[in-house]
């Protein structure tokens, strides 16, 4: 598949990410080191806490939906950005859990540079029953055909 420029894509377009399993004890041993709360450490803590289990971190649901996009970054002439993030968490992550991104590109305009062009996406990172965990808005930056290299 031909990767796509930036006037290849259009307002509307979606695109899915690559399904991911979360493995329960890389999600805890990822909380040890980087977000040491018993919710997110302690299955037993977790339920005493009135969840189903010790839950993913932000960060490393973020990781995961990172990972899972990268499988669309590279159909596309993506340019490094990380302009204008909006995050909400909107459902706990447990291990076992299968995630997988669907983008879609919400808006479109050409850049200054006009060897790259701006796309708004929303992104929402959706588990095995079809609910978001994590809803993205943010900007992409492809490169144009008159900036191929």
């Amino acid at each position: 598949m031909e990767k796509l420029y930036f006037e290849d894509v259009n307002v509307g377009n979606s695109f899915t990410g690559a399904k991911l399993l979360v493995e329960p004890l890389s999600m805890i041993a990822f909380a040890q080191e980087y977000d040491n709360q018993p919710m997110h450490t302690d299955p037993a803590a977790a339920r005493a806490m009135g969840l189903e289990g010790a839950i993913a971190s932000g960060a490393y649901t973020f990781a995961l939906m990172t990972k899972s996009t990268a499988r669309i970054w590279e159909g596309l002439h993506f340019l490094p950005s990380g302009l204008g993030f909006q995050m909400s968490f909107v459902h706990p992550v447990l291990g076992g859990d299968e995630l997988q991104t669907q983008v879609e590109v919400i808006s479109k305009r050409e850049s200054r540079d006009p060897t790259r062009g701006v796309l708004g996406i929303k992104a929402i990172f959706l588990n095995q029953d079809g609910a978001s965990v994590l809803d993205v808005e943010n900007v992409w930056l492809l490169r144009t055909k008159s900036g191929q290299q």
